[in-house]
């Protein structure tokens, strides 16, 4: 890490990145863990919104819609 930087956070915080760590893995590490798996979950959530923005666009509109088997 170049550019170091301290926070400060609770002993009860600092235990449960412990616990998300592995073996060797400084704060810093399980920090980017930590982040990557907030950006994958937020990625999701777009994903299910454009989902159901989808679905409820097709319900609205159905009868603009052609069946592949009619063509």
């Amino acid at each position: 890490m170049q550019d170091g930087t301290t926070i400060q956070i609770s002993k009860k915080n600092r235990d449960e990145l412990k616990k998300i760590g592995s073996m060797g893995d400084d704060y810093n590490t399980v920090i980017e863990k930590l982040i990557r798996e907030y950006r994958n979950h937020e990625s999701r959530l777009k994903i299910d919104r454009i989902a159901e923005e989808a679905k409820k666009h097709f319900k609205e509109h159905r009868e603009e819609y052609v069946s592949v088997d009619d063509l």
